[in-house]
């Protein structure tokens, strides 16, 4: 149960922080977006959601959830906070390393069918762990925007890479 704890501090803490940094500019940009992922451990697929405040010019803080889709009767949700610092490369094109905090939560319909290992009896497990990495904003107007986004999610019992393309939009 402290893992469940955790993991909503983790996510409180993000939502907390994203209102103070408006006050590091005089316009606070915000963007929402959705993206398809893919988790290397288990070879699992998914979808997610994304938001992020941009301050002081080049830097973003985010948070996003996504789910992965159920395989060999396990599903997961991995839940992140990140922190960017954005590099304009021309016009339309921005480059950002990232680092964050992860928060992922598995679930399995049987311990003993899906072949998934907690060392446990219980269905669901939980771990928290480091992520790093870096995407690529590729600007389509004013508002709309392209990502692709690649980390490594240092967990625990897990570690693995998580490959996403999405579309935001800025307001």
């Amino acid at each position: 149960m402290n893992t469940i704890k955790a993991c909503i501090l983790l996510l409180l803490m993000a939502v907390g922080t994203m209102p103070a940094s408006a006050y590091a500019t005089d316009v606070l940009e915000c963007e929402a977006g959705a993206q398809m992922v893919y988790a290397t451990e288990g070879n699992m697929p998914g979808a997610g959601i994304h938001f992020k405040t941009h301050y002081l010019d080049s830097w973003r803080t985010g948070v996003s959830g996504n789910y992965f889709f159920k395989k060999v009767g396990v599903s997961c949700y991995d839940f992140n906070i990140e922190e960017n610092y954005i590099f304009n490369v021309g016009e339309k094109i921005q480059l950002y390393p990232l680092v964050g905090g992860s928060a992922i939560i598995w679930h399995a319909d049987d311990v003993n069918t899906s072949g998934w290992n907690f060392g446990k009896s219980d269905k669901t497990h939980y771990e928290l762990g480091i992520s790093v990495g870096g995407g690529i904003d590729y600007l389509m107007g004013e508002r709309w925007l392209l990502n692709a986004e690649v980390k490594y999610q240092f967990i625990k019992k897990a570690n693995q890479v998580l490959i996403g393309v999405g579309i935001g939009y800025r307001f």
